[in-house]
């Protein structure tokens, strides 16, 4: 996966996500990628339209990929947090965080 790319973003552990209200699934492209939670860089996707979950409402995502060791490949499991705003640049402790959206989504480079 690298900047550019488009990025099919899927399932997750409830049967109907609150993150797909309207459909199987959403499509992004990776715009950058920032520092992690762990070793492993977050790839940052800008969908063309905003989702809303909970209270909050954005159309950005940030993807952590899931399992350790787990690189970044043409499909995998990732975290999504769903952010109404550019995050910093900065590991992810260090900076503004959004809302966790989701722990087991599926995400296939299109």
């Amino acid at each position: 996966m690298k900047i550019g790319n488009s990025v099919k973003l899927s399932g997750g552990y409830d049967y109907e996500p609150k993150w797909l209200p309207y459909d199987e699934h959403v499509i992004g492209e990776v715009i950058k990628f920032i520092p992690g939670q762990n070793s492993e860089l977050a790839a940052v996707i800008k969908l063309p339209k905003s989702i809303t979950v909970d209270s909050t409402t954005g159309n950005i995502l940030v993807l952590e990929l899931r399992h350790e060791g787990a690189k970044w490949v043409e499909e995998g499991i990732v975290h999504l947090e769903l952010c109404d705003f550019m995050p910093d640049d900065i590991r992810w402790q260090d900076r503004r965080q959004g809302l966790w959206a989701e722990a087991a989504a599926s995400y296939v480079v299109q």
